[in-house]
């Protein structure tokens, strides 16, 4: 890829993640993209990217990748110590290395981003897409899953679900506040911290007996 190729490429990824975290990705047409990347010939972002969609894979792939490897670094000194049965350790890995992409614009632009992928492409609570390696999230998730052997499997399934989900909304909500100059309750290493100390709190919870709760009366 020449250089002048690259530039647009470049660009084109900002405005993209620029529009889409500020007007939700079904809400910004591919000549808005265009525009605001300075792209005279209507059919750039085709180029590059083949569609909107193809953009926003780009653009979800361009901020995974240092994810994952801020995540890897994390689990890789959580397994040479031999910490992987700490829990409180290991959700930071699924936290942490996330909740970075809060230092940036960009960064906060894909955090906004991200939860209108999860409702756009009707993934279930929790669901990993595809397209993800097996390394990073998923080996968090599988030594979450060695530290909560008393659960029920589905339950825990569940709870690691629900425990994504929020990280996502909640880290997302931040991102946004952010961006609009609202008011933070906590700086930013306390708001981690909490939502590390949320997320382990919830995964230990006394698993309830289901079968023997009765519907709620008034």
């Amino acid at each position: 890829m020449g250089r002048n190729a690259a530039v647009t490429r470049e660009r084109l990824l900002h405005a993209g993640a620029h529009l889409f975290a500020r007007h939700g990705v079904d809400g910004v047409r591919v000549r808005e993209v265009n525009q605001l990347a300075g792209q005279r010939n209507s059919s750039a972002l085709h180029y590059h990217f083949g569609s909107r969609d193809g953009l926003l894979d780009a653009i979800l792939a361009l901020h995974r990748a240092p994810i994952e490897t801020r995540r890897a670094v994390m689990l890789d000194a959580l397994e040479a110590t031999g910490r992987t049965g700490d829990l409180h350790a290991v959700v930071e890995t699924i936290i942490v290395p996330f909740a970075g992409e809060l230092a940036t614009e960009a960064g906060r632009d894909y955090l906004r981003i991200l939860p209108q992928v999860t409702a756009r492409r009707s993934l279930p609570a929790g669901r990993i897409p595809s397209d993800f390696g097996p390394d990073g999230i998923r080996r968090s998730l599988r030594h979450a899953n060695q530290c909560l052997p008393a659960l029920d499997p589905t339950v825990r399934e569940d709870r690691l679900a629900n425990v994504l989900d929020f990280m996502t909304y909640t880290i997302a909500r931040r991102a946004n506040d952010i961006e609009q100059g609202a008011p933070l309750r906590l700086p930013e290493e306390a708001f981690i911290a909490n939502l590390v100390d949320m997320a382990v709190g919830a995964l230990r919870a006394p698993e309830g007996r289901f079968d023997d709760r009765s519907p709620t009366t008034r």
